[in-house]
């Protein structure tokens, strides 16, 4: 009988497998290093399974070079790739948060190819502003004074807070420190600007009154309002309204600076979102108001801002602009996004977040009827439609579910996570949720050119995990 370490010893060597893999003609004109990273990758799985008695003995030539080559093409493709959003988050941050529109993909094709007039007047000879391209188009989408962008709405609020309370106190409310993405705190990105804070109200109540006792403290330089990224605080609670705070700032001589996060330039409610719009912000009273081009905008990533002419013109001349201003592929995507939303009806069907944003139960369900008789049926697997929950995601309208449908998987020969974790692995990975033992491939954000490839991704999921044969539809090929 053959013990662990017998099976160990037939696992072949680096060397010996190095040799067949530059026989092989998908691997013989890969990069050395990379070629030998995924033989002992592939070598240390096998020895990691076999001890773990997730093998029973070791595989033979041929699927060990099988595995190699996996992992090594694996290896040598790009590491950033698309991805099939299926979980039904609109704007997913981990998967990339707005897809842009065509007309947005089309003018970083023709910038980025070429020179540009990024910062050049064609009609003068001279020297031009970058922020040309965006400014105007936002001072007319916000009703503001003067605009600027920068590269995230992070980098706007320390920008804000830099230029204008650097060495001072900035006055907010307890229960708007909020914590963004990848654990960072509101608090962490002032302080790091060298900014005081002085924090006033409770958690769940922050009334006029506590701003008052606050503004009139010692090295007060603003007051700073937060939009509630990714919660609501519900039951008794309450935050002061941005028109009383504007008229306490107007008194005591100091600006409002207004952080919306989510960045949404037009009413929502028929979409069934409840977001402060910017135009209501700064209609308000508040001096500054920034936010996201990735979110409800539905643009690149950028930092937008939006105000008084003077705090404007205060950032631009800020030695730290020059180090969060956009390149100039945010800038062409950002400018045709903008002129996108110029026809708010019309960009309902070109701006992909907000075509996902306003689609209709109805056709929702169409949708998932459709992606169910794309998919066909699976021997061993289960398929129907069935009435779910979508979100916004990205920050945008926390705890508020948007009604959709999805193609419910499941699997009546081993557990569904199996499955979801395959689907990952694929080319394109598939980014799914399980729900009750199913697998739900949400309607809502699933685009039907993505049904081919969709279809192939799970094809040969499935395929692998329970040892059939693969055969690729001859319509995802």
């Amino acid at each position: 009988m053959s013990t662990p370490s017998d099976v160990l010893k037939s696992i072949p060597k680096v060397e010996k497998v190095i040799g067949w893999a530059l026989k092989d003609p998908e691997l013989k004109d890969k990069a050395h290093s990379r070629l030998l990273k995924s033989v002992r990758l592939a070598l240390s799985d096998l020895r990691t399974e076999l001890l773990d008695k997730r093998r029973e003995q070791a595989p033979d030539d041929e699927e060990v070079l099988n595995l190699v080559k996996r992992k090594a093409l694996d290896l040598c493709q790009a590491q950033l790739r698309p991805v099939i959003n299926a979980t039904g988050i609109v704007l997913h941050t981990n998967l990339g948060r707005a897809p842009l529109a065509y007309e947005a993909l089309e003018r970083v094709r023709m910038t980025a190819q070429a020179y540009s007039n990024l910062e050049y007047d064609v009609v003068t000879g001279c020297r031009s502003d970058r922020q040309r391209p965006v400014k105007d188009l936002l001072i007319d989408l916000t009703g503001a004074e003067a605009a600027m962008a920068v590269n995230n709405n992070a980098a706007a609020l320390f920008l804000l807070m830099v230029a204008l309370a650097k060495g001072r106190r900035a006055v907010v409310s307890r229960g708007e420190l909020v914590e963004i993405g990848g654990s960072f705190r509101l608090s962490d990105i002032i302080e790091a600007a060298g900014v005081s804070l002085i924090e006033v109200g409770s958690t769940n109540q922050t009334r006029l009154s506590d701003y008052q006792k606050a503004a009139s403290a010692e090295g007060v330089a603003l007051i700073l309002k937060v939009h509630a990224s990714n919660f609501r605080l519900t039951g008794y609670s309450g935050q002061t309204e941005i028109g009383d705070l504007a008229e306490l700032c107007r008194y005591h001589g100091l600006p409002l600076v207004v952080d919306l996060g989510s960045g949404s330039l037009v009413d929502l409610a028929p979409m069934g979102l409840k977001e402060t719009p910017i135009k209501w912000a700064l209609s308000q009273g508040a001096d500054a108001v920034c936010f996201s081009g990735d979110k409800l905008l539905g643009g690149p990533q950028a930092g937008l801002i939006a105000g008084s002419r003077p705090i404007v013109e205060k950032l631009n001349a800020h030695p730290l602009a020059r180090t969060v201003r956009p390149d100039k592929m945010t800038l062409a995507a950002l400018e045709a996004t903008l002129l996108l939303i110029q026809d708010p009806e019309g960009a309902k069907a070109k701006i992909p977040i907000w075509r996902m944003l306003n689609m209709t139960p109805e056709e929702l369900k169409a949708m998932a009827i459709k992606l169910k008789k794309a998919l066909g049926p699976f021997a061993g697997l289960r398929l129907s439609v069935v009435q779910t929950e979508s979100q916004a995601g990205g920050g945008a309208a926390p705890e508020q579910a948007l009604p959709s449908y999805a193609v419910a998987i499941e699997s009546l020969v081993n557990n569904v996570s199996l499955l979801e974790e395959r689907l990952r692995r694929q080319d394109p990975p598939v980014v799914a949720r399980i729900q009750r033992d199913q697998l739900l491939l949400d309607a809502r954000t699933i685009a039907q050119e993505e049904f081919a490839p969709l279809k192939r991704s799970l094809t040969q999921a499935w395929g692998d995990l329970v040892g059939l044969p693969v055969t690729v539809p001859k319509e995802s090929r």
